[in-house]
């Protein structure tokens, strides 16, 4: 049988806590700000800090694999080797690429703000402003994602998330405070742009404190370079394309519709999004697990992979499902009338592709950790210019709804494909004992969404009604997939990250 991947041995239920407390915890206060920032900028100029937000997202992953390269080089570190000469060597690969995309996209900024986006011409000149502050801070982003790599490959993932929460709650409540003293799009762009630099030197402070004293000098090494940019690799064109087909959307909207329509596909895509900090907390921790076992235990990372697939989709499901049936009363709620006529289709299409993402990015970490980023990569260079063809025509057909399924189906084809290139390649070894990603299954969790969304279309109006259906559905949900879709390891790994969770906040 497979080990549960919460073995104490890796910490990875601790980690992935620190993980998901990391990006849970500024949820709250983006549900507070947003509709300040909302009120205060009015929707075009919201749009545009949305766009910020996206431009932040993408040069945080414009690394080029070097920051998983990083993470991979510290956890599998020799106790002879020398990792303030790794974090020097890492450092210098960042801050070039970081040189690099800052003046890149500063050079881009006229043609950004007076022909790419549809900006209306008054405020073409905040617009022009706030894309510089951006530019200004993308080396600051990237260098920090070399600083995060090492601490990640230290399995020190409370620091990481302990600078992390900080910054998340900046992204949304610096704005809202700098507005109070200035006015328009560059004071609340560049609150967030100079918060980057704080990160860089909070990380910076912490590698430094946790290596190692070196006895001799820290040096540039020239096969260290290749060593670190030789895992990259089609990693690099991986984590190069994916961005780009992440960000694609928004700038598509923007060109395509309007700025102001920006706001009503980002705003519950910001938020419908941050489901992936479910994935992204378990699988960063687990990322060096499927490492080591790829080297060491090959014949162990299927198990591991379907375990890791079954908690996720049970942990995730839920979420969606409340999405489905009330998405349009919550956006109601959050941001009045508007935005509930024109996000609802968004929220709801974008809801199911998440559901389906958040369970491919388990094949997509097994590939790139087992060493064969080559696929994902092709997959991705495949996908791009046909999501760009098709996002495109869907904006133009049918607008932000257009846009929003193109992406949900953009996301079903990326699982297919994923799945069946980690299934096809993956060292041959023992999956475990048959676990819930049974056909049966999958249908019957179908049947529950397609019935969560039934209630929101039929019941329109009614909130006491749509509530006692909604809760009697979820708690019917949640008994079917802890006793029917999850297994003893399975329901042993989900209470061991609640007990991380709970811990941690009562501390």
């Amino acid at each position: 049988m497979t080990a549960p991947i919460h073995s104490p041995s890796h910490g990875l239920a601790r980690n992935a806590g620190w993980n998901l407390l990391g990006a849970a915890l500024p949820l709250p206060v983006a549900l507070l700000c947003i509709p300040l920032l909302v009120a205060a900028l009015g929707v075009d100029r919201f749009g545009v800090l949305g766009l910020a937000w996206v431009v932040m997202g993408y040069f945080g992953m414009f690394d080029f694999g070097l920051g998983q390269s990083t993470t991979r080089l510290v956890a599998q570190r020799k106790a002879s080797q020398d990792l303030r000469t790794l974090m020097l060597n890492s450092l210098l690969l960042h801050a070039a690429l970081g040189l690099l995309g800052g003046a890149a996209f500063a050079a881009l900024v006229p043609w950004l703000a007076t022909r790419a986006f549809e900006v209306p011409p008054e405020l073409v000149g905040e617009t022009t402003h706030a894309l510089y502050w951006l530019a200004a801070s993308v080396p600051a982003i990237v260098i920090s994602a070399a600083l995060r790599g090492m601490l990640e490959g230290l399995h020190r993932f409370d620091i990481v998330n302990l600078v992390r929460i900080p910054a998340g709650i900046v992204n949304f409540a610096g704005p809202v405070i700098a507005l109070q003293f200035a006015d328009g799009l560059p004071a609340a762009v560049a609150v967030i742009a100079v918060a980057r630099f704080v990160v860089v030197l909070a990380y910076a402070a912490a590698c430094l404190r946790l290596l190692p004293a070196k006895t001799g000098t820290t040096r540039i090494e020239g096969a260290l370079l290749r060593r670190l940019a030789s895992y990259g690799g089609w990693l690099t064109v991986s984590n190069f394309v994916n961005p780009l087909i992440i960000v694609t959307d928004r700038f598509v909207v923007a060109a395509a519709v309007s700025v102001a329509a920006v706001a009503y596909y980002v705003t519950p895509y910001e938020v419908i999004t941050k489901t992936w900090i479910i994935s992204a907390s378990v699988l960063g921790a687990l990322f060096p697990v499927l490492s080591a076992a790829a080297a060491d235990k090959p014949a162990a990372l299927r198990g591991i992979c379907r375990q890791a697939e079954t908690v996720l989709l049970c942990l995730a499901a839920p979420v969606v499902a409340v999405l489905l049936a009330g998405s349009d009363l919550l956006l109601e709620l959050w941001l009045g009338t508007s935005f509930r006529e024109q996000s609802t289709v968004v929220a709801q299409l974008l809801a199911i592709g998440i559901l389906v993402n958040v369970v491919a990015q388990v094949p997509l970490t097994a590939l790139n950790a087992s060493g064969r980023a080559d696929l994902s990569a092709k997959i991705a260079a495949v996908e791009l210019p046909l999501y760009v063809v098709a996002i495109w025509y869907g904006a133009h057909a049918w607008g932000i709804n257009g846009v929003a399924a193109v992406w949900a189906l953009r996301a079903a084809i990326d699982a297919v494909l994923l799945s069946a290139a980690a299934h096809a390649t993956l060292p041959p070894g023992d999956a475990g004992a048959p676990r819930g990603l049974t056909a049966v299954n999958l249908l019957l969790l179908g049947g529950f969404l397609l019935a969560f969304w039934l209630i929101g279309m039929l019941l329109p109006g009614s909130w006491l009604l749509r509530a006692m259906l909604v809760g009697t559905l979820l708690a019917a949900l949640l008994v079917w997939e802890w006793h029917r879709v999850l297994n003893a390891d399975d329901r042993k790994t989900i209470l061991a990250l609640y007990a991380r969770l709970a811990g941690k906040s009562a501390a």
